[in-house]
Order: structure tokens, then C-alpha cells, then sequence
């Protein structure tokens, strides 16, 4: 997914304490004439109908308050925009230049990711009446009935004041923020360990300590966790974890051998606190025939919420007989998931999609950007942006330092991170055996970020 969850926020002018204004009311964006007393900056303009007049130069200052909101409740502090704008206007003197906002449109753009942050570019799009004004005598008939005499009156002049428009133009302005919002960094650690083909009950003694020594985590102090077993993820109810134990529900035993991985992710906002997540598995399985999938094909037996809708989590995750796929080989709306590759599933194939989602502290979901770069192994263990599968992305290996954290799948196996690094364009693999020839190599990259823009 690559949704950074801008497409739902929206912009609206504010006051400074964030209560959304009309724009069109009075005052509810500021105009301020900054044009020197001594305004003796003039030219010679020619209307239409071919009357010349004497132009001033004016200069004012446009500000105003934006606050973004989500589902209607705001999601950031009042932000104040300001611009100065130049413009002639025939303003003879004795006259007085008046603003008037005519339309307003505030957007969220779009998004780049730069220096470790992203940065989102509001547009604020206002048109400003702006004329000068000037009161000036105006005579005009009346008719006076004050005859005694029935259909006798009078018509005399008489001299009123009126305010009269001299000239007015409108202003269109354009005006462009950058906003800077940090990238949420991810603390991972991975519990490895090996099944004994035996038992059920695993615990920190049996962690493989060359891939870390600080056991089974607990889960109550991370955002979320995944189980996976010889490479596949493992449905929610086929474990309990608790500090220091994992213990396996399952009627079957894991072969022996079989590699236990738990993978721990940590999420904390600025002040320290762990963000919570909720991790969702829709399971199915393939028939050998069909490429579409809906709430009705859910093995029950392992949960029963369907297919999530894609826009109320922060992104998800899609394996077919255990192996992480590409974006571009499929499609999620809610109840409904579509194969877009040529080939179908074989029979019997587990189909998986996992619905991470994560809150800030309070309770809005946080969107995250997923990027995968690919590549077939090939008897090296060096990998660079030439090597990506291009049908898949041509992004290449981006700079681990711009995401929260990635993960390595060599042949759908998640890797422990002292089997390789990263750096941006090289995956360099640490191992002494090399991943056997044209097994798939799959860097995923996951990028979170608040969408507060505070």
C-alpha cells in the first residue's frame, strides 16, 4: 500500500482557537493595507472603453488560520498562513481600498519523502474582491405630493450622500506550505529459535542467542508481534505469548528443525509512550481456480472479520503459500480481495492477509507507506538496484534510514538482522551459505508517520 492517509484529511480556514469560519464572513481571513503613507508609485493604465487613469500601487498583507481535520474532529493546532500581495488600484484621494474574500480552497497536495521526514504541500487557494470606495454627492429627482391640491406635485432635485466604487479588480492568490512531519522509528527484535520436533513450549532458554539474547518479549510493551513458523505466519489463535514463553495451540507439532521466529515491532510517539497496534489474519485457501476472494471464503476456524477495509488500517500485508507478495499482484477493497497475476494459486495453497493497524495515543490510525524490492538470488551476496525485479517496482533498495524499519525474506523466510545490511542501493547478505539460486529475495521497507500536523 502506499496511502499515507492524506487523501482523508481535510483543510478548513479556522480561527486561532481552531473553530472552522466561513471564509466569506467578515474578518475571517485578515487583510492589512501595509502600503506606505506616502504612496507616490503610480502608472498610466487604459481601460476598455479608452479612459486613462492614474493606477496606485498598493501592498497588503493576507493571513489567516488552517487547521486539518479527520472525520470531522480536528486532528492538528490552528496554523497560521500569511502572504503579501502587490497590486495597482484606481484610488483617487479621499478614498479608502476595502477587501473582500470572493473563494477559498485549502488541500493537502501531496507528499515526498525527504531528510528522513515527510514533508506535505497545503495549497491554499483564495480570489479577494478588492475595490476602492469614496463617498461623493449624488443629486437625484424627488417627487414631493405635500399639494393640498389631489394630482397636483412636484419635482425638485435634491443632493444625497452615496458611497460610490471607483474601481475594483480581483486578486488571486496562490499560496504554498511545506510541512514537515518526522517518520515514526520502529524498534524490532527477533526471537529465533528451532523446533525439536517434540514439543510445544518454548522459552528463552531455547533462543538461538547468535541472533540475539533477549528472549521472548512482553507482548504487553510492544506495539505488535507475528509468529512465524517455518516460514509462514501463524494464525493469532494458534499461540499464546506471554514474557518468556511461547506456547503452541496447534494438534500438530513443527517438524524438527523447523525455524520459530517471533518478531517483535515497537512503535513510541515523542514522549516514550508505545503506540498500540491490533494485527488482523484473513485465512483462506486456494481452489487451484479462482483469483477472487470474500468474506464468505474465511476459514472461520481462525477468524471470522472478513476482509478489513484497506482504508481503516494502516496497511497491509498479502502471502500465498507463504511467500510475501508484491503490491502489483493484487487488490483489497473491503470484503474482497483480487489476484492480478496470470497464475493461479495451487490447490490447497494458504492465502493470508494481515491488517496491521497503528494508533497514535489518541486512538487515530496512523497510515504507513510499504515499498518491497525484489530480486531472484543468484549465487551472490551482494544485491544492488540493478538486480530489483522491474515488473515489480523500480524503486530499488531505498535508504533504511527514511523508513521505520524493513524486514528481509530470502525464499519466504524472514531473516534475522544480523544475516545482512542495508544501505541505500546494497543488501549485502552476512551469511556463510548463499539462498539457493533464483529464490526470491523480498526487502520490504514500512513507513509510518502521524498525520497530525502539529
Amino acid at each position: 500500500m502506499s496511502d499515507t492517509g492524506l487523501s482523508k484529511i481535510k483543510c478548513h480556514l479556522t480561527d486561532k482557537y481552531g473553530n472552522i469560519l466561513n471564509p466569506c464572513m467578515p474578518n475571517a481571513i485578515k487583510y492589512v493595507n501595509m502600503t506606505p503613507v506616502s504612496n507616490f508609485n503610480q502608472k498610466k493604465v487604459q481601460l476598455p472603453s479608452g479612459k486613462i487613469l492614474d493606477m496606485n500601487k498598493f501592498i497588503v498583507l493576507i493571513q489567516g488560520y488552517i487547521s486539518f481535520f479527520e472525520e470531522k474532529k480536528r486532528i492538528s493546532r490552528p496554523f497560521l498562513f500569511r502572504t503579501y500581495r502587490t497590486f495597482y488600484l484606481y484610488a483617487p484621494e479621499g478614498t479608502k481600498v476595502c477587501f473582500r474574500t470572493y473563494d477559498f480552497k485549502c488541500c493537502v497536495d501531496d507528499t515526498c519523502s525527504k531528510n528522513n521526514s515527510l514533508n506535505n504541500k497545503i495549497q491554499i487557494m483564495l480570489d479577494t474582491v478588492v475595490h476602492s470606495e469614496g463617498q461623493v454627492d449624488l443629486v437625484v429627482p424627488v417627487i414631493d405630493m405635500s399639494s393640498e391640491n389631489e394630482g397636483n406635485y412636484e419635482i425638485r432635485k435634491e443632493c444625497i450622500r452615496v458611497t460610490k466604487i471607483f474601481h475594483q479588480r480581483i486578486l488571486k492568490n496562490l499560496i504554498n506550505i511545506t510541512y514537515r512531519v518526522k517518520v515514526i522509528k520502529a524498534e524490532v527484535y527477533q526471537y529465533n529459535a528451532l523446533s525439536d520436533g517434540v514439543k510445544k513450549v518454548y522459552t528463552n532458554e531455547d533462543e538461538l542467542i547468535k541472533y540475539g539474547n533477549r528472549g521472548i518479549l512482553d507482548p504487553k510493551k510492544v506495539s505488535y508481534c507475528s509468529l512465524y513458523i517455518n516460514g509462514v505466519l501463524q494464525p493469532r489463535v494458534n499461540y499464546d505469548i506471554k514474557k518468556g514463553q511461547l506456547t503452541l495451540k496447534t494438534e500438530d507439532v513443527p517438524l524438527k528443525n523447523a525455524p520459530i521466529t517471533i518478531n517483535f515491532v515497537t512503535f513510541k510517539d515523542k514522549n516514550g509512550t508505545i503506540l498500540p497496534a491490533e494485527v488482523y489474519l484473513y485465512n483462506t485457501i486456494s481452489n487451484g481456480m479462482k483469483k477472487e476472494f470474500t468474506d464468505e471464503d474465511e476459514l472461520s476456524c481462525y477468524g471470522n472479520k472478513g476482509i478489513l477495509d484497506p482504508e481503516q488500517v494502516s496497511f497491509i500485508n498479502l502471502y500465498v503459500n507463504g511467500v510475501l507478495q508484491p503490491v502489483i499482484n493484487y487488490k483489497v477493497e473491503k470484503g474482497l480481495l483480487i489476484l492480478l497475476t496470470s497464475d493461479v494459486p495451487p490447490k490447497g495453497a494458504p492465502i493470508t492477509l494481515e491488517f496491521i493497524t497503528l494508533r497514535d495515543f489518541n486512538g487515530r490510525i496512523l497510515k504507513a507507506r510499504s515499498y518491497t524490492y525484489n530480486a531472484f538470488a543468484n549465487e551472490k551476496n551482494t544485491y544492488t538496484n540493478e538486480d530489483e525485479i522491474k515488473i515489480y517496482g523500480d524503486k530499488g533498495i531505498l535508504n533504511p534510514k527514511k523508513a521505520s524499519y524493513h524486514n528481509l525474506f530470502i525464499n519466504a523466510a524472514l531473516q534475522p538482522p544480523r544475516n545482512y545490511t542495508v544501505y541505500q542501493g546494497l543488501l549485502t547478505l552476512n551469511t556463510e551459505d548463499l539462498p539457493l539460486k533464483k529464490s526470491p529475495v523480498s526487502l520490504q521497507f514500512i513507513t509510518v508517520s502521524s498525520p497530525r500536523f502539529c
